[in-house]
């Protein structure tokens, strides 16, 4: 008979995911506008999200480097982290929404 391991509770809770989840929907929104190209990714191996942001401008002129770069180190390795990974999320979900083009015209 086999016994099956019980994993440990997730460090990373619906909290941290919801935000991941807002910020590659913001990701997807502001690329959309043509004005900067965001990237984002999970790495599980080493519980990081990563926030890239480009212009397309440089883009288009072969110049792939972020203008700026976000990094957050999420609880995985370090349960500990899980408040401050929370807020940097946050803070990152703040700093993509001013990226956000306002509406003109008829739709303002």
């Amino acid at each position: 008979m086999t016994t099956v391991a019980q994993l440990p509770a997730p460090a990373l809770t619906q909290a941290h995911r919801d935000a991941m989840a807002y910020i590659q929907d913001l990701a997807i929104t502001i690329s959309l506008q043509a004005t900067y190209a965001v990237s984002t990714e999970y790495a599980g191996h080493v519980h990081t999200f990563n926030v890239d942001v480009m212009l397309f401008s440089d883009t288009a002129l072969g110049n792939f480097k972020a203008r700026k770069v976000l990094y957050v180190s999420l609880p995985g390795r370090a349960p500990y982290m899980g408040e401050q990974a929370l807020r940097e999320l946050q803070a990152i979900a703040r700093e993509l929404e001013a990226l956000l083009t306002p509406p003109t015209g008829d739709a303002a």
